[in-house]
């Protein structure tokens, strides 16, 4: 009896540090989920924390600077993040379930950071370069385009949010908006719309003839 019940307990124990061993394989191999997950996680609270921040001064004197500074922050942590997700081996790395899944969320915290630029620009009159892109992946034409967008950031410090087309119905909403039915596609400071590959010198004009919004 005493051997059954000595036997049970190593069976039980052995199956704990098998299960133990596997949760830990699993953290130890997917360094890259724990990071996205980290960083979507950070980009989540800094949008949240912003918002908090926004409402509690709206009844105040307007701190557009602070607001532009914070938006430029969350920016970067989006761009790092996608660079996370747009890499060769992310769908491998993650796992197709969860590259699926922080996909449409981290599609999502790019809108949401889009439409707060938005209203950065109706309530500060900050004139904040904002352009919307939609690609398909394999797509020589978008991929022209993102090249074309990446020396338009680095001359003249454009937010550039890059969603790809009909990757999940949740995301719809804004192509329809747009009224976006091919790729590649561009949105410049909300309300300039070009579909087809758009040159850099195109798109160059039209950042830089933007005028700063009238502020009430």
């Amino acid at each position: 009896m005493v051997k059954r019940q000595l036997f049970a307990s190593l069976i039980l124990l052995l199956v704990i540090i098998f299960a133990i061993g596997i949760i830990v394989g699993r953290s130890v191999s997917n360094p890259e989920l724990s990071e996205v997950n980290r960083f979507i996680k950070q980009s989540e609270l800094t949008t949240e924390s912003y918002l908090i921040e926004q409402d509690l001064l709206a009844g105040l004197e307007k701190n557009c600077d602070l607001a532009q500074l914070r938006l430029s922050g969350l920016s970067k942590e989006l761009w790092q993040l996608g660079k996370l997700l747009g890499t060769e081996t992310a769908k491998e790395d993650l796992g197709m379930a969860n590259y699926d899944f922080l996909k449409r969320k981290f599609h999502l915290m790019q809108i949401k950071t889009y439409t707060l630029y938005h209203r950065l620009r109706q309530d500060c009159a900050v004139n904040v370069p904002v352009i919307l892109f939609y690609y398909r992946k394999q797509d020589p034409a978008s991929q022209e385009q993102g090249a074309i967008l990446d020396r338009l950031v680095a001359d003249f410090d454009v937010k550039v949010f890059a969603i790809e087309y009909n990757y999940s119905q949740e995301l719809q909403f804004l192509e329809q908006y747009y009224e976006i039915t091919s790729t590649p596609a561009v949105i410049v400071n909300f309300d300039t719309a070009r579909e087809g590959l758009t040159s850099y010198d195109a798109l160059a004009a039209l950042v830089e003839a933007e005028e700063p919004a009238a502020q009430d």
